[in-house]
């Protein structure tokens, strides 16, 4: 559709009004030309009954026209104000801060860089890895994790790694973990029934922060009972380690204990690796140390991508919150022959399973796929053919936890809410305060009159 010009009846060269009116129609008729050519007339249509339904007009018939204008004009934001743009300026010097002491180079008394005593993985390398799965941080968040890992490194000894275990999300903050191999874990109060740092469920050191510019928090060592009262319910983290959780049935800790319990029932269930990479110190001994198998060669993604090619890599938590049962001393004449035989049966209802067990016995909990180019090419450095393809294995059981493989590297990674898949996320709420007996208003006088005496009959 074009318009006429000039239009008949007018001269060649029309009046500078006639010409400026024209020019502004040929404007808004291009104008809204493009907007429907983007929007599309049935988005823009939808848009008008939506606003009809809405601010229900009495003559929408009538109004259709206003109505279009009205939804092509763009929302105007409220301009800013000087305390809002103030604020503003605020937040981004805090913010600016804040990157600046986090891309700093750890350094010592003398001004000179600190050496990282112990290993930590390159985060950026393994975001990149993950990227390919569908999991990831951004490259921005991926940077800020591996500097407040290095920076948080150099001031932890004893040691031997530190990786990123992962981000649990929550309400009003989200949690960075990190985990730490090696070290004394800190002491541990006399008198508490739980595994020494170093062995079982507290075999690794966590720390926690919501705030990659800031401090980390180690949590504490997790405790038997807390993990089966952790599995017993289902709960949003807040993003505060000092919160209340307020749950059925009754959880008897702050936030940062249900994160630590959390924490050790998602490494115990999803911590993967391939086939191999692990053996035990005595392959005769079922119970000998698990230690890394220096023989060991990643095998070509054609072989991992199947679940007979991985195996978990941390101890299975037991019923009782345990990687191991305690041992029972039979009892003697006058000992409880009965709570002896209830202890031996709990046992054999919930039997000790291997460290190095594969994921077949767990096939409806995974995943196994692969992306990127599966094609193989010979290396030019040693001749050896390589590929470049990612293969991973998700867990089905708890959301956001996986482990990747690529180019003779694995790692494991977990970012969710700390829930797991199935569970009861419904729970009774506590019963209403029982309610006050109500006041007693004391006798009142009858309604229909009082009794008469016998001299008012006596008158009558």
């Amino acid at each position: 559709l074009k318009l006429a010009y000039p239009p008949p009846g007018l001269p060649a060269t029309p009046l500078p009004a006639l010409a400026r009116l024209h020019a502004r129609g040929a404007m808004a008729f291009e104008a809204e030309k493009a907007y429907l050519q983007k929007q599309g007339v049935y988005e823009h249509l939808s848009k008008i009954v939506d606003r009809v339904i809405a601010e229900k007009p009495t003559d929408a018939y009538g109004l259709v026209e206003v109505l279009s204008r009205l939804v092509k004009q763009p929302a105007k934001a409220s301009p800013p104000t000087e305390e809002d743009s103030a604020a503003y300026i605020e937040a981004l010097k805090v913010d600016a801060t804040k990157a600046q002491a986090l891309d700093k180079v750890p350094m010592s008394e003398e001004n000179e860089p600190i050496a990282v005593p112990c290993a930590v993985p390159d985060f950026i390398e393994e975001a990149e890895m993950f990227s390919w799965t569908g999991v990831g941080l951004g490259e921005a968040e991926s940077y800020k994790v591996m500097c407040s890992l290095r920076n948080m490194a150099a001031k932890r000894d004893g040691y031997t790694k530190v990786r990123f275990w992962g981000k649990i999300l929550g309400t009003d903050a989200d949690y960075y973990i990190a985990e730490g191999t090696g070290g004394d874990g800190g002491e541990v109060e006399e008198g508490e029934e739980m595994d020494a740092p170093g062995t079982g469920v507290n075999t690794c050191t966590y720390f926690a922060t919501t705030d990659l510019a800031g401090e980390w928090i180690q949590l504490p060592h997790v405790k038997p009972s807390e993990i089966v009262a952790a599995s017993m319910i289902k709960r949003h983290f807040t993003g505060n380690p000092k919160a209340q959780v307020i749950t059925h049935p009754f959880f008897d800790g702050k936030e940062e204990v249900y994160l630590r319990a959390q924490i050790a029932r998602i490494s115990a269930e999803t911590v993967l690796c391939p086939k191999g990479a692990f053996i035990r110190e005595d392959p005769e001994e079922p119970n000998s140390s698990v230690i890394p198998n220096e023989e060991f060669a990643m095998p070509q993604p054609a072989d991992l991508f199947k679940q007979e090619a991985w195996i978990h890599m941390v101890p299975y938590i037991l019923n009782n919150g345990r990687t191991a049962h305690k041992e029972l001393e039979p009892p003697d004449e006058d000992g409880d022959k009965a709570a002896y035989v209830a202890a031996l049966e709990e046992q054999e209802s919930d039997p000790l399973k291997d460290q190095l067990r594969g994921i077949t016995e767990e096939a409806s909990s995974w995943v196994v796929k692969q992306a990127g180019d599966s094609a193989l090419y010979k290396s030019p450095i040693d001749g050896k053919p390589k590929c470049n393809a990612v293969t991973f294995v998700r867990s089905l059981v708890w959301p956001g936890a996986m482990c990747a493989s690529q180019k003779g590297n694995y790692s494991n990674l977990y970012i969710g809410y700390g829930m797991k898949a199935g569970q009861p996320d419904f729970f009774p709420p506590a019963p209403p305060d029982v309610q006050d007996e109500p006041e007693d208003p004391g006798e009142e006088e009858e309604p229909q009159g009082t009794e008469e005496q016998p001299e008012e009959l006596a008158e009558e």
